[in-house]
């Protein structure tokens, strides 16, 4: 460490705020940065101020600069705001924030100062008052990003952010558990077993979800794991299990998750299923039906009947592919595409929502003929009514 050889007159901002002057010198460390300075105040005081607390330098030109503009601007309350601007513009805060309240104190209505002190007009039009006032009067508080919510809105921004904290911390105490649990750790399975923290949820599920494909055999874990959630009872678990019970590979898993959802979370999964019959893909329609079989509702019969036979859509080439040479009909000559691309719609009849009508109504079966069935759900809904008047 060293000092530079430089001493100069001037004045040293601090970054907790507040300033010192007079003379400064600079220690700079092997790499050139700044260890300390040492600003002298008069002849028995000097004052050594760490590096990482000091703000900026201002030489002692920057400062006569100022002192003059400060001099020159008197009690012109429009001077006073242009100096205010010069002093922002060469960082100069505390300066600036003096000379923008001398502005209003000469002239209590310069809007433009009174905007950059944070003022704004009473709701009445007369007088001013300060932007946190006034939105402190409407039951709003600021948070740490300076923006101006309702109490609860804070409270629950803070609870995801506590909440986002204590679930990463969970993804990487689980991965351990796991990995140790694999191992044939008792002591680890035993902890797995007795979870009841809510923030694990998110890491269950994804633990969940990446071993759907592994290698080895873990069916006895991961059954372990849905069960698991189904005891946690919140939104994440829910979700994970509506996942596992539409798209789990493993049948014994997928109907398990699918039992834990008739316990806690049906509606979620009735919600999530039946937008999926409408599908494009034969293999959602499938996982659908198959999964609102764990929850029929007669209710919802012709939603189910709309979905027997379903239409999807696929592009399909025609012709050999290729240029080929050909005549036309005047005799000329020319060159053709022999393939073409075109869209066909196929009707594909869906036995697991057949099996999933036929629930709700065990005493019909009117296979795929939808019309029938919806005569049929009808006339349930709204059976004949018997003549009961007499003859006159």
């Amino acid at each position: 460490m060293a000092f530079c050889a430089d001493t100069w007159a001037g004045k040293v901002e601090l970054s907790g705020g507040g300033q010192l002057t007079g003379d400064v010198r600079r220690a700079e460390k092997p790499d050139g940065s700044t260890s300390h300075v040492v600003v002298r105040i008069d002849q028995d005081l000097s004052i050594a101020v760490a590096g990482a607390h000091v703000r900026r330098s201002v030489g002692s030109e920057e400062l006569e600069e100022y002192r003059k503009r400060a001099a020159s601007a008197g009690d012109d309350p429009e001077a006073q705001f242009q100096l205010a601007r010069w002093c922002k513009s060469q960082t100069l805060l505390p300066q600036y924030r003096y000379h923008l309240t001398r502005t209003i104190d000469l002239e209590p209505d310069h809007e433009l100062a009174r905007a950059a002190l944070g003022f704004v007009r009473n709701r009445s039009g007369k007088g001013w008052i300060s932007y946190e006032r006034l939105r402190r009067s409407q039951g709003l508080i600021e948070d740490r990003k300076g923006r101006w919510v309702l109490p609860e809105v804070l409270a629950a921004r803070e609870y995801e952010d506590d909440a986002d904290k204590k679930s990463k911390l969970w993804i990487r105490k689980f991965r351990r558990l796991h990995t140790n649990a694999i191992r044939g750790d008792a002591e680890a399975m035993a902890e797995i077993e007795a979870i009841d923290d809510p923030f694990a949820t998110n890491a269950i599920a994804a633990e969940l979800l990446r071993t759907r494909r592994s290698k080895i055999n873990l069916r006895t874990l991961r059954l372990g794991y849905v069960r698991l959630l189904g005891r946690l009872r919140n939104g994440a678990s829910v979700k994970a299990l509506v996942e596992a019970g539409l798209y789990e590979p493993d049948e014994l898993i997928r109907e398990e998750a699918l039992r834990q959802l008739t316990e806690y979370g049906a509606s979620s999964a009735v919600a999530t299923c039946i937008p999926l019959l409408k599908s494009n893909s034969p293999a959602q329609v499938k996982a659908a039906a198959r999964a609102l079989s764990y929850f029929p509702d007669p209710e919802l019969a012709f939603v189910y009947t709309n979905a027997l036979i379903t239409q999807q859509k696929t592009k399909i080439q025609q012709g050999s592919g290729g240029t080929q040479a050909g005549f036309g009909n005047n005799g000329s000559a020319g060159l053709t595409q022999g393939a073409k691309v075109v869209e066909k719609t196929v009707s594909t009849r869906n036995p697991e929502v057949l099996r999933l009508v036929k629930m709700i109504a065990p005493e019909a079966d009117y296979g795929y003929d939808e019309s029938a069935w919806r005569r049929y759900f009808a006339s349930l809904r709204n059976p004949p009514r018997s003549d009961l008047r007499r003859d006159e």
